[in-house]
Formats: structure tokens, C-alpha cells, sequence
């Protein structure tokens, strides 16, 4: 996929015609919005991907916790690189085993991503270049963060700082 400068990949429209949106054109914030289950979170992940792509800083707020998946690119499309990620319990339901639905989501990924164009040399660049830092309040699954403990009395002496 050849882009310019500043565009952001956004998909294709029904004609199969790469969909894209010029970076100028952003301002300092966005909002994505639309019912349950309409795709606000793939578009959402695609244009933070293209922002950081195109060396555009993003802060995100994800109340959610979907937001954490800006970690997971996986260049070389293994299903070892989708293993650790499979729920095991999620699979012996289907009848399955965890390796076996992660070549399958593998191989889904790889098939999906190759209809747009996107190449492993695409997702290398991403990861090299992208740093996704998971700030994660009150839990260790990610850097931890602690926004109550600033609002702390400061250690004064009354007596120095009247």
C-alpha cells in the first residue's frame, strides 16, 4: 500500500477503493461514537494505528479496556503469537484447543489484513516505531497510575510556609 505523507489508511469503500483521511486535517481531539456493535473500536484502533504510524502522539481514554489490543501486533502473523492471548476455556467449548483457534485467528488476521494491503513490513514498522504505554489505575496489568495519591496533604511545617 503506497500512501503519502499524512494519510491515514482508513479501510476501503465498496468499490474496494482505498478510504483515506488526510492528518492535516485533525485537531487536538476526536470522538468516535455509534450503537453497540457497529465497529467504534476497530475504527478507532485503525486511526490511532495510522496516527502513530504518521508519528502522530495519541492519549487515549478507554473507560472499556479495549484500547490495551495497540500492543498486540504481531508482524510475522504466527499462531504462536496469538496463543497466550486464546481463553483456553473459551476454546474446549468450541472443541477446540488453544492452538488450534489460534491458527485460526491467525490465519483470519493474515487474511483480512492482506484484503486491505497492509503487509508484515507494515505491522514491523508499527511496532518499531509506535511506543504503546498502558497506564492502568488500580491494577498491575499495566504501568501503574495513581491520580488520588497527588491530591495528598503536602508535608508543610506551618511554621516555614505560613
Amino acid at each position: 500500500m503506497n500512501l503519502e505523507p499524512h494519510q491515514l489508511y482508513i479501510g476501503k469503500d465498496t468499490d474496494g477503493n482505498p478510504v483515506v483521511y488526510d492528518a492535516d486535517d485533525l485537531t487536538t481531539h476526536g470522538v468516535i461514537v455509534g450503537m453497540t456493535g457497529s465497529g467504534k473500536t476497530g475504527l478507532g484502533v485503525g486511526v490511532i494505528e495510522e496516527a502513530l504510524l504518521n508519528g502522530i502522539p495519541c492519549l487515549v481514554i478507554d473507560p472499556k479496556g479495549d484500547m490495551g489490543n495497540l500492543r498486540l501486533v504481531f508482524p510475522d502473523l504466527q499462531p504462536a503469537d496469538f496463543e497466550p492471548w486464546i481463553d483456553s476455556a473459551v476454546a474446549s467449548r468450541e472443541g477446540k484447543t488453544a492452538a488450534e483457534v489460534a491458527a485460526s485467528t491467525a490465519a483470519l488476521w493474515k487474511g483480512g489484513l492482506e484484503r486491505d494491503g497492509i503487509d508484515g513490513e507494515r505491522l514491523t514498522r508499527l511496532r518499531r516505531e509506535a511506543e504503546v504505554t498502558v497506564y492502568t489505575p488500580g491494577s498491575s496489568a499495566g504501568v501503574g497510575l495513581d491520580v488520588l495519591g497527588s491530591m495528598r496533604v503536602p508535608a508543610l511545617s506551618w511554621e516555614d510556609s505560613a
